[in-house]
């Protein structure tokens, strides 16, 4: 009976019963097959008071063993039974276990004729009976789908085996989980979800793109404030900006908070009947991602140029280009509880555009329908984490459509103070589809979707060249749910 650790290495072990149990191990992974010379391996458990399963534990490491000696317990898989246990064989994803049984038969011709327990229908003793969990030792971000999945980790040599496995664990290798999948008489690697350091990185082209719309909903609230109020005739304006995301596009998954700060200086100039608001901006942010373990610190700078052009007839277009610049350094943990790291880098071009007509209402209120199209364009570069696992460059492009109404109403209290709030209901489509190489298999990484943005504002004139603003926004119903956002800020004109 092993209850300690034990291993095998270069002596040979005969015996005609060996048990495992109670956390004990039978360490073979460094030892040829002949080495370990038995009838039976009774790998199995106990349980304590509080109801704990402490296995056996037959360690095969990166070994491709064969057990020439029946595998049993009398465990079940069944957790309502007074009997439920398991015995775990522990083994690397390159391991292989061959469970060949002892042979053992009361058939007299077949024994003379040769036949082992594969084909003989007569054996009454199969190679492997009971419960037995199956648990991956070994992480690695290395190696592609085609690598691992599929896979087999243990054949049982005999059909008439009832042997029943599972996973004990699911492990990291390559961009994914795996865990032990029973199928008959074998058990294989099954592909599960992403890892928690590949979903972050997939994830981060994604994030990156939410912390741009924000800046481009700040200066969007900019140009909207330079209609509505008193007299703007341009100025210098500083905007606090932040949000909360849920990124979900049934392949990736993440959190982010962004917090961020833009500073701005523009002007009034009159020309091709329209007033024109022309001006510069530049924003600062940083971005928290995390989803189980993985975690993404993210930077970000961006420079903005941006106009408005107010028709006479009360019809508006809003225009502005920017250029973004993205640090985002990974970290994770794998399933073996290895520190992996990471860090990328990204450049980034974006649009906007925006038209709309103010309707009127008396002397104080309007009400703006309106249509807007922005695109951000970013280029990454080739990276690798600490694991090995290979990320490739990739051209992300994003494009927002968005329909939507805008309705306020202005109450002067004297030639220099006003209160101006509004509301805002849209329809929005966000249109990502995108793909990223990952140890040369391609991954969705795209996040798409119809929404609806529900909007909330005020500006206010403290005097007549000095007002405030804040704004606060929902985004929900596409890939990627915006909880909250938030806009502060204070502006003086000219």
């Amino acid at each position: 009976e092993v209850s300690a650790g034990w291993a095998v290495g270069d002596a040979a072990l005969y015996a005609n019963n060996i048990k495992v149990t109670n956390d004990g191990i039978l360490n073979v992974g460094n030892t040829a097959a002949n080495a370990l010379q038995i009838d039976t391996l009774n790998l199995t458990s106990t349980t304590d008071t509080s109801g704990n399963i402490h296995a056996g534990v037959f360690n095969i490491e990166s070994n491709r063993f064969v057990l020439d000696a029946d595998l049993t317990n009398d465990r079940t898989n069944d957790t309502t039974k007074s009997n439920y246990g398991y015995g775990l064989i522990a083994m690397n994803s390159d391991g292989h276990l061959t469970i060949n049984g002892n042979g053992d038969n009361d058939n007299t011709a077949s024994i003379e004729a040769g036949q082992n327990e594969v084909d003989n229908n007569g054996d009454h003793v199969a190679a492997a009976t009971g419960n037995y969990k199956v648990r991956i030792d070994n992480a690695t971000g290395a190696g592609s789908i085609a690598d691992y999945n599929g896979n087999e980790l243990i054949y049982v040599n005999d059909k008439n085996s009832n042997a029943t496995f599972s996973a004990a664990n699911k492990a990291d290798l390559g961009a994914y989980t795996y865990q032990a999948e029973q199928r008959g008489n074998t058990v294989v690697l099954q592909q599960m979800e992403l890892t928690d350091y590949a979903n972050m990185a997939l994830s981060i082209p994604s994030a990156n793109t939410n912390i741009w719309n924000l800046e481009q909903d700040t200066v969007g609230t900019r140009l909207t404030n330079s209609r509505h109020g008193l007299a703007d005739n341009g100025g210098a304006w500083v905007s606090y900006f932040g949000g909360n995301f849920n990124g979900d596009n049934g392949t990736i998954n993440y959190d982010q908070d962004v917090n961020g700060i833009m500073v701005g200086v523009d002007t009034k100039i009159d020309g091709n009947n329209a007033k024109w608001i022309v001006g510069a901006a530049a924003g600062f942010a940083k971005g928290d991602m995390n989803d189980r373990t993985g975690q993404v610190d993210q930077d970000s700078q961006t420079a903005y140029i941006y106009s408005s052009a107010h028709f006479a007839n009360n019809v508006f277009v809003d225009g502005s280009l920017s250029y973004s610049h993205f640090n985002n350094d990974l970290s994770a943990t794998m399933s073996n509880g290895t520190y992996v790291d990471g860090s990328t880098n990204s450049d980034a071009w974006g649009f906007g555009l925006k038209a709309g007509y103010d309707f009127k209402l008396g002397d104080a209120g309007y009400v703006t329908p309106y249509g807007s199209v922005s695109g951000l364009f970013q280029s990454g570069d080739d990276y690798q984490l600490s694991n090995d696992m290979k990320v490739d460059g990739q051209s992300y492009d994003s494009m927002r459509y968005e329909l939507g109404v805008d309705a306020g109403y202005t109450f002067t209290y004297s030639e220099d103070q006003a209160l101006t709030p509004y509301f805002k209901l849209a329809y929005v489509y966000d249109d990502s589809n995108n793909h990223n190489d990952v140890n040369g298999d391609s991954i969705d990484n795209g996040t798409e979707g119809s929404a609806v943005r529900v909007g909330l504002g005020t500006q206010f004139s403290f005097t007549k060249n000095f007002s405030a603003y804040t704004d606060a926004n929902y985004l929900g119903g596409g890939d990627v749910d915006q909880d909250w956002s938030a806009n502060v800020g204070v502006k003086y004109t000219w």
